[in-house]
C-alpha cells in the first residue's frame, strides 16, 4: 500500500464507538479490582465486558487504518469470542449458587478460548516473521472462519445455559420470597435475552464483513450497518457493566434448601393438612405477617412451627400457590380493604400499599392487576362510584 493511501479514519461515529470501549475498560477495571462480597462474580463480569470489548478494539484498529499505520497494534491476541460464552454462563451461576468457586471440570469450558489464543499467536507470529499483516496470512480465512463459526454456537448454547438458570432461579424465589427486589435476576434475564438477540445479527455479519470486504469504505451501505452493530453491541457491553457495578455490593446467593418431596408428605392426614392450613391463615389474618416486606419462607415457617418443605408442599398442592403468590395475596387483600374504608381515604395508593407490606410501586401495580384484573386506579375508581 502506498503511503498517500494510508490515513487516519477518524469521524463521529467511530468516536462514539471509541468513547463507549474506553469507558467499558474502566468499568471492566472497577469490577475487577473493587474488593466486595461478590468479588468472583465480579470478575467473571469483569471478563466477560473485557473480551467483548476487545474484540471492538481491534475492529476499531482496522475502522481507524491504525494497522497500516503501526503494525506492531496487531501483535496482541484480541479476539476471545469462544470465551464470552463461557464467561457469561459462569457469571450467571455464580449468583443463582452458594459458595460458588470455579471446580476444575469448568475450567474444561476454555479449552476453545485456549485454541483461539494459540492460533492467533500463530497467526501473529507468521507476521512478525514475514513484515507483514497477520490478518494476510494464508491460513487467516480458515482460522478467522472457523473460530466465527464455533463462537456462535458457543455463544449461543451458554446464552441458552444461562436463561435456564436464571430462570430456575426466580422459580426458587417465589417459592422462598415474598418480595422478590433484592434476589430477582430479572434484569440478567433480559440483558442476556438482548445479547442473544444482537449475536443473530453481528457474528454472522461481521465474519462476512472480516473475510469478504475487510472494511472497504466503498461498501457505503454494509460500513452504515456494521456502524450501528458495533454502537450497539459498544453499549450495550456497557450497560451490562453498569449494571453489574450497580449490584456489586448484592449478595444474590441460593439459599440452601432441600428439594421438596412429594412422597414425604403424602401420608398426612386430611385433619392434619387442614390444622396447617388454619394454622396458615391464622398468621396471615391474626398475626399478619404479611406486612413485613421481606418475610420469607424460613421466617414464615419458623412462625408456623412446620418445616419449610412442608410449607411449601401444602401451598403448592393444597392451595395452589407459590409463597410469593400466597403472602401478596393477603396483601392485596389488605390494600382493597384499605381502599374501601374512608379513613384511608387522604392517603395515596401506593402509600396505601407500603403499609401492606408492598416495598415497591411497580410490583405492587403488577400483583394488583393480576390478582382483580384492575389497575390500582381503575379498583379505586370503581369503589369510588359506588
Amino acid at each position: 500500500m502506498n503511503n498517500e493511501e494510508i490515513y487516519f479514519n477518524l469521524h463521529p461515529v467511530n468516536f462514539l464507538i471509541i468513547s463507549g470501549t474506553l469507558q467499558v475498560y474502566v468499568i471492566a477495571g472497577i469490577l475487577f479490582f473493587k474488593r466486595t462480597d461478590q468479588s468472583l462474580s465480579n470478575k467473571l463480569l469483569a471478563a466477560t465486558v473485557l473480551v467483548v470489548n476487545l474484540h471492538i478494539t481491534y475492529l476499531m484498529l482496522l475502522d481507524l487504518n491504525l494497522d497500516n499505520m503501526y503494525p506492531f497494534l496487531l501483535w496482541v491476541p484480541y479476539s476471545g469470542l469462544t470465551a464470552i460464552g463461557p464467561f457469561i454462563f459462569l457469571y450467571t451461576k455464580s449468583l443463582t449458587t452458594e459458595n460458588f468457586t470455579i471446580s476444575k471440570k469448568e475450567w474444561i469450558l476454555f479449552i476453545p478460548f485456549t485454541i483461539e489464543l494459540i492460533l492467533q499467536v500463530f497467526q501473529i507470529t507468521y507476521s512478525i516473521l514475514n513484515n507483514s499483516l497477520y490478518y494476510n496470512a494464508p491460513s487467516d480465512l480458515i482460522i478467522t472462519a472457523a473460530i466465527y463459526a464455533f463462537a456462535t454456537g458457543s455463544i449461543f448454547h451458554y446464552l441458552r445455559l444461562s436463561l435456564q438458570k436464571i430462570n430456575e432461579h426466580e422459580k426458587w424465589a417465589l417459592k422462598n420470597f415474598s418480595d422478590l427486589k433484592e434476589v430477582t435476576l430479572a434484569w440478567l434475564h433480559r440483558l442476556i435475552t438482548y445479547y442473544r438477540i444482537f449475536w443473530i445479527f453481528w457474528i454472522p455479519f461481521v465474519a462476512i464483513f472480516l473475510l469478504i470486504f475487510r472494511f472497504q469504505l466503498q461498501y457505503f451501505a454494509l460500513i452504515l450497518i456494521i456502524y450501528l452493530l458495533l454502537l450497539i453491541i459498544t453499549y450495550l457491553t456497557y450497560w451490562i457493566g453498569i449494571e453489574g457495578i450497580s449490584r456489586m455490593n448484592l449478595v444474590f446467593l441460593r439459599q440452601k434448601t432441600v428439594p421438596v418431596e412429594s412422597k414425604s408428605y403424602a401420608n398426612l392426614s386430611t385433619q392434619k393438612i387442614k390444622l396447617y392450613i388454619q394454622k396458615f391463615e391464622s398468621l396471615m389474618k391474626d398475626e399478619e405477617l404479611f406486612l413485613n416486606e421481606s418475610l420469607n419462607l424460613r421466617e414464615f415457617s419458623n412462625q408456623a412451627e412446620a418445616d419449610p418443605n412442608l410449607v411449601s408442599y401444602i401451598l403448592n398442592t393444597h392451595l395452589g400457590k407459590n409463597f410469593y403468590e400466597f403472602i401478596n395475596f393477603y396483601r392485596i387483600e389488605e390494600v382493597k380493604k384499605k381502599l374501601n374504608d374512608p379513613k384511608y381515604k387522604h392517603l395515596t395508593i401506593l402509600a396505601l400499599a407500603l403499609q401492606s407490606g408492598f416495598n415497591s410501586k411497580t410490583s405492587f401495580n403488577r400483583i394488583f392487576k393480576q390478582t382483580t384484573g384492575l389497575t390500582p386506579s381503575q379498583f379505586q375508581k370503581k369503589v369510588s362510584d359506588k
